[in-house]
């Protein structure tokens, strides 16, 4: 099995005990690194960094958002009111409109002040927390179980590319002797053509200096070998064991700095529609790397 998941996914997971219910969603997308976002009542707010940690230990990029829902007559979420202060709460502000300011206020906000909800009796926050922390590792398993599934798939999409682009640079090779010979041809024609007038006879010496130069400017050995070695190390990147996106990433920009090169310097006709090919190919490649891992 291929070694490449996914950023995106989704995992969810349910758990419940005695009075108490647990729902946790974590959904994530593509971030060059990880960031984790949290929807979750004010009362679990102290479970922050045990929520990251967990998430840390799953999950190496992306951005991943986590949802949890704690309903049940033993959740912290489940308040009662404290009639006691909100009673002085309602004192105080009598007081403050019997002086005639003209303010007024609704009972919602008053509930919002400190002391005035309390968690409800029966809930044990150790209880709860544990009961959380097991719901989100199960999230994040099914998280990861659907973001293996997509890197697989990516993978084979991958390959495939990848096994595309070599089969052309395999082509680019084959062609690239030709360059040379056929310019020669091309070059003593035209110049013979265009000064058989002017001058008889053209020096040989003269058509191979110009022939050396146009060697020198149009060599692309050494970017096919780059570039093979690149398609080599991105293929077994790719069947890794673990998933590296990017250097993925990184290999992908190589390929394609080698592959603009040698359509500067082939000049000529066929290998640049070689080269047009592979860059589309190319795009492919890099729009699925962006989601890897």
């Amino acid at each position: 099995m291929l070694g490449l998941v996914s950023m995106t996914g989704h995992g969810r997971a349910q758990q419940s005990s005695d009075s108490l219910a647990i729902d946790v969603e974590i959904r994530s997308v593509n971030n060059r690194f990880l960031k984790v976002t949290y929807k979750l009542h004010e009362s679990l707010s102290f479970l922050e960094p045990q929520i990251e940690n967990f998430v840390r230990d799953k999950v190496r990029r992306g951005t991943v958002h986590v949802s949890i829902r704690v309903t049940g007559s033993a959740s912290l979420s489940a308040q009662k009111v404290c009639v006691q202060t909100l009673s002085s709460y309602i004192h105080q502000v009598r007081s403050v409109l019997a002086r005639e300011v003209p303010y007024s206020v609704e009972l919602g906000s008053v509930l919002q002040l400190p002391g005035v909800l309390l968690p409800s009796e029966g809930a044990d926050p150790e209880k709860i927390a544990g009961l959380v922390l097991t719901t989100l590792e199960k999230a994040l398993d099914d998280l990861n179980r659907m973001r293996k599934i997509e890197g697989d798939q990516m993978a084979k999409e991958l390959l495939e590319a990848i096994a595309n682009v070599a089969q052309k640079v395999d082509e680019i090779e084959f062609r690239a002797p030709n360059v040379l010979s056929d310019y020669r041809k091309r070059l003593e024609s035209r110049v013979r053509a265009s000064l058989s007038e002017l001058v008889p006879n053209v020096g040989e010496i003269d058509l191979l200096r110009e022939v050396i130069q146009f060697s020198d400017r149009s060599d692309i050995r050494e970017e096919i070998v780059r570039l093979k070695s690149h398609l080599d190390q991105f293929a077994e990147t790719v069947a890794a064991k673990d998933s590296q996106g990017r250097r993925l990433d990184f290999l992908t920009q190589e390929i394609g700095r080698e592959t603009n090169t040698i359509g500067a310097k082939a000049n000529d006709a066929s290998i640049s529609h070689l080269v047009v090919a592979i860059k589309t190919t190319v795009e492919q490649i890099r729009e699925l790397v962006q989601n890897v891992e």
